[in-house]
């Protein structure tokens, strides 16, 4: 997302304080896509709209910033910006629990707003990347662990050699255009079958 346009949406419940907001956004070169003026708002526009990123103020009707900031993370992540006009530590905690990457406290201007807007979209993309490695390694380690069943399933039913029953799978997997995983998992199957 580094430098590119990005869609934001907007939770604010004072309406001139939302106006000065969106201007902002806009002199910052960026889309609003999107307003609330309380929590429960700011939760259906963002699930309708999914922008690339949400401004949110805490103190808001209905349902607190934090909350409602929660509330979408449980449902998608998206980097949020939390606003403020109050320092209070518990809302600091509260927000670091919730995931959001940012916090401000009015008023807030162009520089810090920039700079917000370009940090927390860089951390959400590093995390995001992490987590896709993350989850490749935890793929490749489940897929090792079934080839490995599977060739001490060969080696036991077949005699085979830990070499031969691993060339028995690349040449099983090749000649069906299969991952070996799959040829694996479908060896282990049978074999937990016949038990």
């Amino acid at each position: 997302m580094g430098d590119k346009k990005l869609r934001v949406f907007i939770a604010e419940d004072e309406p001139i304080v939302l106006m000065g907001f969106e201007a902002l956004v806009k002199i910052c070169g960026h889309e609003v896509v999107g307003t609330a003026l309380d929590g429960q708002a700011a939760i259906d526009g963002i699930r309708k709209q999914q922008p690339d990123i949400v401004i949110m103020d805490i103190d808001m009707p209905v349902v607190d910033g934090i909350t409602a900031a929660d509330t979408v993370n449980q449902e998608q992540e998206i980097p949020t910006i939390i606003v403020t006009g109050y320092r209070n530590e518990n809302y600091v905690e509260r927000a670091c629990a919730a995931g959001v990457f940012a916090y401000l406290q009015k008023p807030i201007d162009e520089y810090e707003l920039r700079s917000a807007l370009k940090i927390a979209v860089s951390q959400f993309e590093k995390r995001r990347k992490a987590e896709q490695g993350q989850k490749t390694a935890e793929s490749k380690l489940k897929e090792r662990i079934i080839i490995e069943r599977a060739k001490g399933v060969m080696m036991d039913q077949f005699g085979l050699t830990e070499q031969q029953a691993m060339k028995a799978l690349q040449k099983k997997s090749a000649d069906t255009n299969t991952k070996m995983a799959v040829v694996a998992q479908k060896i282990v199957d049978v074999s937990e079958k016949i038990k």
